[in-house]
């Protein structure tokens, strides 16, 4: 008997909480410029609407974030700040009611890290996941790369990889990388075998989509890379512009920025583009 009440004052506690969200986000277009960041009940609240079912409820705010997102991206409308707030906010509320659940972290460093450049948010979330999934290799592994490549802090980076390299299932690669992180230098084929690793992981449509993008970005940057380092080889000296590569034979075509950039060779011999492999406003 008193599982059909909880049952019922959950469900009716979900109604409420689904209305509200509905009101107030249909409301938002009207109260964007004037209405405060983010829409989500504190993890306090919403552990006393979940009637002891928060594995329920952190199912159905995860369903929730994935809607709005993936509303943003289907409408072209690129995300806000007070948007990413809203994301970060909720995968922190998800997170605290299961904290085993493992598609929130996955959300929150495809999203967080990459889309909303928010590294140190996602990592906020992410060494939940070590403390409470103690077993798994990817939350470790996330921070590592997370220090490594956003935030330049190589020793932290090395610190998480090492850690994850020692988790049962983690790839063999992991041994040696949490060295190879110690020292500055192969940034772009670093983040080729994070983005790689990291879709093979990864089942959440809008997630795979993205990576995906990003993931031939960067083999597009790899190549021109790989590109330079022959001529330099070769001639002794850098090529005054990346379209000599193609010119001289060490590039068949220059490969294209999946996300409309242009690439430009920077003085320190590194491969830039202009788009910063970030979606333009028009959500293209």
């Amino acid at each position: 008997m008193r599982y059909w009440v909880r049952a019922l004052c959950l469900s009716l506690a979900l109604l409420i909480y689904y209305n509200l969200f509905g009101v107030v986000w249909e409301d938002r277009g009207t109260v964007r410029k004037n209405a405060p960041a983010a829409y989500i009940l504190p993890s306090e609240f919403t552990r006393v609407l979940a009637f002891g079912q928060h594995g329920l409820l952190s199912d159905f705010l995860f369903l929730k974030t994935l809607t709005f997102v993936g509303g943003r991206s289907q409408s072209d409308e690129a995300m806000a700040e007070d948007d990413w707030l809203f994301v970060h906010k909720s995968l922190g509320v998800i997170t605290d009611l299961d904290p085993y659940f493992v598609d929130p972290y996955m959300l929150a460093e495809g999203l967080l890290a990459w889309d909303a450049r928010r590294p140190e948010e996602a990592n906020e979330i992410l060494r939940k996941g070590v403390k409470y999934r103690d077993w798994d290799w990817r939350f470790p592994f996330f921070i590592g790369f997370n220090s490594y490549y956003f935030l330049q802090d190589y020793e932290t980076a090395a610190t998480y990889i090492m850690q994850a390299s020692k988790l049962p299932g983690s790839p063999e690669y992991l041994k040696t990388l949490g060295a190879r992180l110690a020292y500055y230098g192969g940034k772009s084929k670093t983040a080729l075998l994070f983005l790689k690793q990291m879709l093979a992981e990864t089942d959440e449509p809008l997630l795979r989509r993205r990576l995906a993008m990003r993931l031939e970005a960067l083999e597009g940057a790899v190549q021109i890379e790989e590109a330079l380092d022959r001529y330099h080889e070769k001639r002794g000296q850098m090529p005054e512009r990346l379209g000599d590569l193609v010119a001289a034979g060490y590039l068949l075509v220059m490969p294209k920025d999946p996300y409309g950039g242009e690439w430009v060779l920077m003085k320190s011999g590194r491969v830039f583009s202009t788009s910063k492999f970030a979606e333009s406003e028009s959500g293209h």
